[in-house]
């Protein structure tokens, strides 16, 4: 028969027992299950959403491209993400941008946002080399996307990521075709 003395001692024995083990449980669901990971983010050049070439009788050049920004969260919290900047380049030279919206992606999910950037053809056309690219009917241009966010697990775990994707463009003038090679990283 347990007495009164060895019942007042199991009481916090117990409790401390009960303590540890939620701890313990809490430390490997963060390890696991909800420790916030890197969001996945990639950039594509869908296509041309408009372009007008003419070369003769009277030059007329306009190019819209349309940038994809795929974003892939594997948390199980949502990735809240400021609005960033796509920005197109020629031969190194600033000839368009558009803003990224910012956002949510839920969680355990994937959303692609399209960003359509319309070029300054007033730009390309004053760089020297534009007479030779347009003889070999291929424009070349890099585009650049930044993206910024955050994820929040519990009101509690936080993981901020930048994500940065370039891609190398080719856009044909006389097929109205363009392609890419894209580049895509996310740091903490």
């Amino acid at each position: 028969m347990l007495t009164t003395k060895t019942r007042s001692r199991r009481g916090p024995q117990v409790c401390c027992f009960l303590i540890l083990l939620l701890l313990v449980t809490l430390i490997i669901l963060y390890l696991t299950v909800f420790k916030p990971k890197q969001p996945e983010v990639r950039g594509t050049v869908v296509g041309l959403r408009q372009i007008e070439f003419q070369p003769f009788p009277n030059f007329m050049l306009n190019i819209t491209l349309v940038v994809a920004v795929t974003i892939e969260n594997p948390n199980y919290a949502g990735f809240e993400f400021e609005s960033g900047t796509t920005m197109i380049f020629y031969r190194g030279v600033l000839v368009g941008q558009a803003p990224v919206m910012e956002g949510e992606v839920g969680a355990r999910s994937t959303e692609t946002l399209s960003v359509y950037v319309e070029l300054e053809v007033s730009t390309i056309t004053a760089n020297p080399n534009f007479v030779q690219d347009i003889a070999s009917g291929i424009l070349p241009l890099e585009s650049s996307t930044s993206v910024r966010g955050k994820v929040t697990i519990l009101g509690v775990f936080k993981l901020n990521a930048s994500a940065f994707t370039s891609c190398d463009i080719t856009v044909a003038l006389l097929s109205r075709y363009a392609s890419a090679t894209c580049n895509s990283r996310v740091s903490t």
